[in-house]
Formats: structure tokens, C-alpha cells, sequence
């Protein structure tokens, strides 16, 4: 959008005018509720909303009045699933999401050697599906990089590219997934090997860099009217410490951790009421290690790995269920799917219930991705109740008959990948997410995605995808009872957005002016209290 910004009004009521509160009136206000679904005007006071109407004249008392002429207030967007801190470094990092050649990765990470400091060089974002030539060698990162480690992640995150340096310090000795050729280890490194890696690379750096980072991936997501994301922790992803630092806080956004690992103990001590989140039981297409139920049709070699086995994955289910945790697990195959289903299925049949799915239905469990979705499968998730945190963006990436799912599925399979209509009609719950660092937080982005498929039968309407935004991760997250809609008596979790996203032909760029969350300000301007951390 090209228009010109609007400029709020702020007008103070004397200091005996009632109790302490803020009056926002803007074009509308869009609810996402089964009562009022029109209104223009609201008051929030403390953390709540406790007014929603027509008439501004009608609202009860209050101190402050911000007219937002020209804007649209919403509920806030929630990012189901992210990784924050890797987020942060992409965008005070190297970011690679422009190479297009093994040649420009080199020359990248020689620019930014050259400007920058640190023991390491991170960075994120190449799409080896996009190159016409090799990837670059361990010898040539380490000349690009004066000495320095290389860490290269890529845009998937479920592979890596590093220095010879870093394949001679960091400990793969006995570590799955190191690719070698005919000259040795090529620098290229998959699941084990890219975890460790991951690991080494982030203890190498510096606090300030860490903490810089996390700032910049919450300032980000409040930018663009995100007021709660789910984050996607683990041994595997970003370490203990840097989980920690996410449940400690503060932060001007709602942080809402999982821990991607199988010791329950870590949520439970943290008194948190998830864990799970990315938990690995695949991998990624791009990299082929997603667990598929037929090969893989450029490698029909491999059909990916399972990380691991029913009986671990049944013991962990269940004690889940048991605790009365809610979990997640990171599933993209369709073998991965059909793994957790049938883990589910029979946890479910374990317990003595006369009906004996509602303990399993109750938690709400998540499955992260789902992106290879048979059509048999949809029925047993609807049963079982299970959610999936789903990125619309990963279709605009991908998808299409050039995309990569087409050309590691081949025509027929990539035909049902991220199935958004057929899951909604079925009543399974979705929540729209972005993955970051994989596709950027961009709300409208990720809505306008869903709406835009190359099959056309996958897509949800606007409202759907609004929804599937902002009440699909409240629901994901246990939280719809108390935020999400715009209604008296719920948290004020707000974004007040320049024109009108929801009714525009194409909503990408739209500029989010104010950001609430709990009553507080994340981000922009407006007579209510700064969020924690801002």
C-alpha cells in the first residue's frame, strides 16, 4: 500500500471523568465473534477489553480517547510456530534468502567476513532447489571466511553447510548425516550431524549477539501486529539456555514455549503446560530426510528417516496425556503422519474411558507442519481431535507444478500437500504459523497464501485464514477461553492495521500502526501502558 499513514488522535478527558481507561475508535472493528461482529469503537482498561460497540458517544467512562481515522482494529495475530532466536539472527545476520548460485554463497560470506565480527558466521536461508551449480566446498567457506567457524543453514533448517574448520572442531566423529564424496566430508551435513553442529555454533557466540538477536525477532513480530508466538524450542534447535531465556522474559509479546525434547521434567519444572512443539519425528523435503511412505521421486533411493520409534513415541504420548500436558510433534511425511496417528490411536485405546479418545481429545495435541496430507488420513485426525500448526507460506515457496514438493512428490502426491479446505471441513483445527527463520513473520502474507493455491481446492476463504491467524493459535494454544475474539471481558490483545486488510483485494504490505497485548502497548503509540521489555 502506497497511501498516506493516518494519524491517530489522542484527546484526555479530565482526571475525574471516571474510571482509568482508554477509548479506541477507528472505521471498524472487526471481531472475529458469534455475537457482535460490527462495531466500531472499544475500551480497554487494565489487561482486558471491557466495551465493544457502534456508538463511541454510548461507551462507559473512561480517560483517554485515541480516534484512529482510516484503520481497522482487529485481534492480534498469533504465530503458531517459530524459532525466535534463529529468527533474530536472520535479520542481524547473514541472510542468504537471496543466493541463487554456490558462487554467491561464497562471496556472501567473504562480504561479511569482512565487516563484521565474531567467532562465528551464521546464516540462513539458501535454497540449494534454487541453484543451477554446486554448493560451495568446506575449503572454499573457510578461505570466504578469514579463519573464522561457517555455519549455513538452510532455508529449512534441516541441513547445513559448514567450513573445514568447524567439520574438524565441532564432534561428528560417529554422528549421522555427514555427506561425503569421493574428496571426503563435503561440508553438507543432515539430521544428527546438523543438530550438533547447530549446537556448537550457537555456544560459540557471545551473549550480546544472542540477546540482540531475540530482540530483533520480537520487535519483528510486534512490527507486524504478531501479539503472541509460540516458540519452537528443543536440544535439537537452540539449546536449554536459550529457551530459558524466552520463558524468563519479559518480552513486549506473548512467548509461549515448547520444548522439543522427550524429558518432561524440563516443562513441568518451568511450569509450563505444553512441551513437545518440535519434537523430530522427521525431517524436511528439502533436505529429503521428511519420512515419506514411497520414495522420494528425484531420489528414488530414499524415502527419508523416522527419528523414532513406536514404542518411544506411544510411552511419551501417554505419560503426556497422563500429566495432563499438551504436546507437539513435528511430523511432514506422510509416514511421520501416520506414525503419530498411530501412536495416538492407541494411547487412546489404552486408557479405560467409556469413551476412550476424550483423555486424547481433551489435550488438544499438535501436529507441527503436516505438509504431505493423504486424504485417508483426515477422518482420524478429526477422531482424535489433533491440531495442525500449518504455514501457508511454505506453498508460495514451494508449491506449484515447478515447485520443490513437486519435484521430490512428483504430480500426484504434491497434488494433496497442505490440504487447508479439505482439514477445515472435516473440523480439524488449524493455526496458521510462519516457521521463522524458514518464511518470514508476515501475517498478511501467510493469509494471502492460503487464500492463493496452485490447486485451487485447497484454498480457504479470507475470513477463514483471518481466523485461522488469530483464534487458531488461541485454540492451539489452550487459550480461547479468556483471548482471541474482540468481545468485554477478554484479554486486549489488539492490532490496529492501516485501511482495511480484511476486505482488501491483496492485504500484503499492510502497515500495522499499534499493537496491544494485555493492555499494554507492544508496538506504535496509543494511551495505554508499555508492554514488559519495550
Amino acid at each position: 500500500m502506497t497511501s498516506t499513514l493516518p494519524v491517530p488522535r489522542l484527546t484526555r478527558n479530565p482526571r475525574d471523568a471516571g474510571p482509568r481507561g482508554s477509548l479506541l475508535v477507528a472505521d471498524r472493528v472487526v471481531t472475529l465473534g458469534h455475537g457482535r461482529v460490527h462495531a466500531r469503537a472499544l475500551v480497554v482498561r487494565g489487561s482486558r477489553v471491557v466495551w465493544v460497540g457502534d456508538d463511541p458517544e454510548q461507551a462507559p467512562p473512561h480517560q483517554d480517547r485515541l480516534d484512529l481515522p482510516g484503520c481497522v482494529i482487529g485481534p492480534a495475530f498469533v504465530d503458531s510456530h517459530a524459532h525466535l532466536t534463529p529468527a533474530g539472527l536472520s535479520a542481524t545476520g547473514l541472510d542468504l534468502s537471496e543466493a541463487r548460485s554456490g558462487e554467491e554463497l561464497v562471496r556472501a560470506v567473504a562480504a561479511y567476513a569482512g565487516q563484521h565480527t565474531g567467532r562465528v558466521i551464521w546464516g540462513h536461508g539458501f535454497d540449494p532447489h534454487l541453484f543451477p551449480d554446486a554448493l560451495p566446498t568446506p575449503d572454499e567457506l573457510t578461505r570466504a571466511a578469514s579463519g573464522r567457524a561457517v555455519f549455513l543453514s538452510q532455508v529449512d533448517g534441516h541441513a547445513c553447510l559448514v567450513d573445514r574448520q568447524t567439520l574438524a572442531a565441532a564432534p561428528l566423529a560417529r554422528a549421522e548425516g555427514v555427506e561425503s564424496g569421493d574428496e571426503g566430508a563435503t561440508g553438507l551435513l543432515r539430521r544428527e550431524a546438523n543438530h550438533i553442529v547447530r549446537r556448537w555454533s550457537v555456544g560459540a557466540m557471545s551473549a550480546s549477539e544472542l540477546a540482540s538477536a531475540r530482540s530483533a525477532a520480537v520487535e519483528r513480530a510486534a512490527s507486524v501486529g504478531i501479539g503472541s508466538v509460540h516458540e519452537m524450542g528443543g536440544p535439537d534447535i537452540m539449546g536449554l539456555d536459550d529457551f530459558d531465556a524466552w520463558v524468563e522474559g519479559p518480552w513486549p509479546i506473548e512467548v509461549i514455549p515448547y520444548w522439543g525434547g522427550l524429558d518432561l521434567s524440563v516443562p513441568i519444572e518451568r511450569d509450563l503446560r505444553s512441551v513437545g512443539g518440535d519434537l523430530f519425528l522427521d525431517g524436511s523435503m528439502g533436505s529429503h530426510t521428511a519420512a515419506l511412505c514411497a520414495p522420494y521421486a528425484d531420489r528414488p533411493g530414499t524415502s527419508g528417516h523416522l527419528e523414532l520409534d513406536d514404542e518411544t513415541l506411544i510411552e511419551w504420548f501417554t505419560e503426556v496425556a497422563r500429566t495432563g500436558l499438551q504436546s507437539g510433534v513435528h511430523a511432514i511425511g506422510d509416514a511421520a503422519l501416520r506414525q503419530a496417528i498411530g501412536c495416538w490411536q492407541q494411547v487412546a485405546q489404552a486408557f479405560d474411558d467409556e469413551d476412550r479418545s476424550e483423555i486424547v481429545r481433551r489435550g488438544r495435541h499438535r501436529i507441527e507442519h503436516g505438509e504431505v496430507m493423504p486424504p485417508d488420513l483426515l477422518d482420524d485426525l478429526a477422531e482424535l481431535a489433533l491440531v495442525i500448526s500449518a504455514q501457508p507460506a511454505f506453498e508460495a515457496k514451494w508449491g506449484g507444478p515447478d515447485g520443490m514438493y513437486a519435484k521430490r512428490l512428483g504430480a500426484e502426491r504434491s497434488a494433496w500437500t497442505n490440504p487447508f479446505r479439505a482439514l477445515a471441513d472435516r473440523g480439524v483445527g488449524i493455526a496458521f504459523g510462519s516457521d521463522a527463520n524458514v518464511t518470514p513473520m508476515d501475517p498478511w502474507g501467510s493469509i494471502h497464501a492460503a487464500e492463493h493455491r496452485a490447486h485451487p481446492e485447497h484454498e480457504v476463504s479470507r475470513l477463514e485464514a483471518v481466523s485461522m491467524s488469530t483464534l487458531g493459535g488461541r485454540s492451539a494454544a489452550r487459550q480461547d477461553r479468556f483471548v482471541g475474539v474482540v468481545r468485554a471481558g477478554m484479554r486486549a490483545d489488539l492490532a490496529v492495521f492501516e485501511g482495511d486488510p480484511y476486505a482488501a483485494d491483496d492485504p500484503r504490505g499492510t502497515r500495522c500502526l499499534l499493537t496491544v497485548v494485555a493492555g499494554r502497548v507492544a508496538h506504535g503509540e496509543a494511551p495505554l501502558p508499555p508492554a514488559h521489555g519495550r
